[in-house]
This record gives C-alpha cells, sequence and structure tokens, in this order.
C-alpha cells in the first residue's frame, strides 16, 4: 500500500481509496466535474437576487415613506 497526493488538495491517500478523504474528489476512475456547482450558483442568483432586492426595496420604503403629493381640487 503506498500513498499517493490527491490531484485536487494535495493530500496524502491510499493508492487503493477510491476518494480522497480530506476533499472527497475522486482519484481514480470517473472525474466528477463542478459544473453542477456552478448550475446551482447561478439559478440561486437568477432566482434570489431578484427576491432580495425586492425585499431591500420594500423594507426601504417603509423605513423612508415618499410624502405623497399634495391633491389638487380644481378652483371654481
Amino acid at each position: 500500500m503506498a500513498l499517493e497526493p490527491c490531484k485536487e488538495c494535495g493530500t496524502l491517500n491510499s493508492t487503493e481509496a477510491e476518494i480522497c478523504l480530506a476533499c472527497e474528489y475522486p482519484t481514480k476512475g470517473r472525474v466528477r466535474s463542478n459544473w453542477f456547482k456552478w448550475i446551482a450558483i447561478c439559478l440561486a442568483l437568477l432566482f434570489g437576487l431578484p427576491i432580495i432586492i425586492e425585499a431591500i426595496q420594500v423594507a426601504n420604503r417603509q423605513i423612508n415613506p415618499q410624502p405623497s403629493p399634495p391633491s389638487r381640487i380644481p378652483i371654481q
């Protein structure tokens, strides 16, 4: 049993190990790609950012309400 460094984090792992015990990167076989993580981040930003912006705007309107314009009464 020899030790080899992980290709991702550099931690020494057994040559018989299937994944790195530190970062869970596969040491052999099919390599997991990070594109799932990037898709999840993009979707979270796509759907979460507008909700956060709207919540900030609503809170700002409640803290600093805009005065209503004076009503115009027609002169006869």
